[in-house]
């Protein structure tokens, strides 16, 4: 049904669809968003110590333009908890997933108001985004040509027909872990079986392994991998880079292990660039079979061989559904939950990758609450490997 829709969703002029007409805003200079968290994680880095790739896949726009809801949600005094998530659709653009949503607004006073305020917030942080209006009871977001978010603007739940699965899981893995012990320790204590990985030298490496070995949670070795955006982005002197030998891998992999034997997995860390070749990824992951580990694929790259080389290797294979904080927003967080809840629904388990931030713990403090209890949250090591 979903599919369907959105397919004649396309043909805008039929629907009677029209870009909604509201004030300019100000010519003034905005900085975009993700500009403004890259400017603010360079400056932290040094300090924090987590590196992360920059990317600028549709999802991240995605991301975008849901932070835009929430902000003008914020604006009209309306309460998040009375928007619903109704339905997530996973798509495709060039090899890159990203999430097409259908949303539940909660009623409006002025239905014209709402929306040039979404216009207005869609404008500062995505200014390729467009708001288009039916005039009736629904609007959409379209980015970049490509519908991303349906939004229902009556107050009566619509039913979507999805395919049923037996026992929906979700596996959560808090990547970078290593130098900040206080938030490890709080994440730790939510009572949820989260999975942890642990880069193999970090500050704090062994007292953050001690912690999850004794709160009982799975450990992951966060491998550092050579990012596209090498030099420029560092993934560190202990990672796998492409023009590594094979005996160089080896050696790599073997120094890194040996910091963390207790690990039971690995995934990446960056490795837009290693992950993506064959010829290494095939040796490093024959590798952490010998070591009798398991792989998560952090896809951090749409053309990852990850689950290629894990079919040659005969390792126990994993890859990620969603990514829950490129935005550090509480609630963005929620509905980044939210998210793989549906999408749980739709294939039977999903794996979210988080990091170590004060806004993640918070957000899953407050799904922890609120989620859905249909879907039972484990360990990643009780999922079955792909």
């Amino acid at each position: 049904m979903i599919f369907l829709f959105s397919v004649a969703f396309l043909a805008l002029a039929g629907l009677g669809y029209s870009l909604l007409t509201a004030p300019t805003p100000p010519p003034e200079v905005i900085v975009p968003a993700p500009e403004q968290e890259r400017q603010k994680a360079e400056l932290s880095a040094p300090e924090a110590k987590v590196y992360e790739e920059a990317t600028s896949d549709m999802e991240d726009k995605v991301k975008q333009a849901d932070l835009s809801i929430i902000e003008t949600m914020h604006d009209l005094d309306l309460e998040m908890r009375d928007l619903e998530l109704v339905d997530v659709e996973v798509r495709r653009l060039d090899e890159r997933g990203y999430h097409y949503q259908v949303l539940q607004f909660p009623k409006v006073g002025d239905r014209n108001h709402f929306l040039v305020t979404l216009r207005k917030r869609l404008y500062q942080r995505l200014p390729e985004a467009e708001l288009l209006d039916d005039g009736g009871t629904e609007a959409m977001v379209r980015i970049d040509g490509l519908p991303t978010h349906r939004l229902l603007l009556e107050s009566t739940p619509a039913v979507i027909a999805r395919p049923e699965a037996k026992g929906p899981k979700i596996a959560v893995v808090i990547d970078d872990v290593g130098e900040n012990v206080s938030i490890l320790k709080g994440l730790a204590s939510i009572d949820l079986p989260l999975t942890f990985a642990v880069w193999p030298n970090a500050t704090n490496t062994r007292t953050c392994v001690d912690l999850i070995n004794t709160s009982h949670h799975d450990l992951l070795v966060h491998f550092p991998m050579e990012p596209r955006g090498y030099p420029k982005v560092k993934p560190g002197d202990d990672a796998l880079f492409v023009t590594m030998t094979a005996d160089q891998i080896r050696q790599r992999i073997a120094q890194n292990l040996a910091q963390i034997p207790e690990a039971i997995g690995v995934n990446n860390h960056m490795g837009s660039a290693f992950t993506a070749d064959a010829p290494g990824m095939d040796v490093a992951l024959t590798e952490f079979k010998r070591h009798g580990l398991f792989f998560l694929d952090s896809l951090t790259s749409g053309q990852s061989v990850g689950r290629a080389s894990a079919g040659k290797a005969g390792i126990p294979f994993y890859e990620r559904d969603t990514f829950l904080d490129n935005v550090k927003d509480v609630n963005a967080i929620v509905l980044q939950l939210r998210k793989t809840e549906r999408v749980a629904q739709s294939k039977g388990w999903a794996i979210a990758i988080g990091h170590p931030y004060p806004e993640t713990l918070a957000a899953l403090k407050q799904w922890r609450n609120t989620r859905d209890k249909t879907i039972r949250v484990v360990a990643l090591s009780s999922l079955s490997p792909e």
